[in-house]
């Protein structure tokens, strides 16, 4: 036989007997809660009046790279496109927000041939224009530098 005291048991719904732990267990393994008597006495709840200022959004700066949730910092390069007569740019554009051209679609023409010379800085849809020969921050000036200018110095940005 075994030499074990038996513990208490007790019936469980499905018929199987449960063991029976008893409180000073549970406490010794650390489950003990906070009483009133160890709470400091100079502790207060927030209901004591005091008032907590919100953070506003505007002050939140998000963190970049992996401590900020892995999130990269956008990828920024230079593109120099140099308009020939006769030849469309060949990119749609949105100026939606006012402050840079996003590239909707890439067509046929300067763009599309200049992707195909340079794999590793290729033009794509969700790209943004972010300065057109040192214009940047008003969309509608990128623009009209894109439709007058012979060259194109471009600085994109891609999340």
């Amino acid at each position: 036989g075994s030499s074990r005291p038996q513990r208490p048991t007790r019936p469980r719904l499905d018929g199987r007997e449960q063991i029976a732990f008893s409180a000073p267990a549970a406490t010794a393994m650390g489950a003990a809660c906070c009483t009133a008597s160890e709470v400091a006495a100079n502790q207060k709840d927030v209901q004591d009046g005091s008032v907590r200022t919100p953070v506003k959004p505007e002050e939140v700066v998000p963190a970049v790279g992996p401590a900020g949730g892995g999130k990269k910092a956008p990828k920024e390069w230079n593109v120099t496109i140099k308009k020939k007569e006769g030849a469309k740019l060949g990119i749609d554009v949105h100026l939606d927000d006012g402050i840079w051209l996003v590239v909707e679609e890439v067509v046929h023409g300067l763009v599309d041939t200049w992707n195909k010379e340079h794999p590793d800085k290729e033009i794509r849809a969700g790209d943004k224009i972010i300065s057109v020969n040192g214009k940047k921050g008003v969309a509608q000036d990128m623009a009209d530098a894109c439709k007058t200018d012979q060259t194109l110095e471009l600085v994109l940005q891609r999340d």
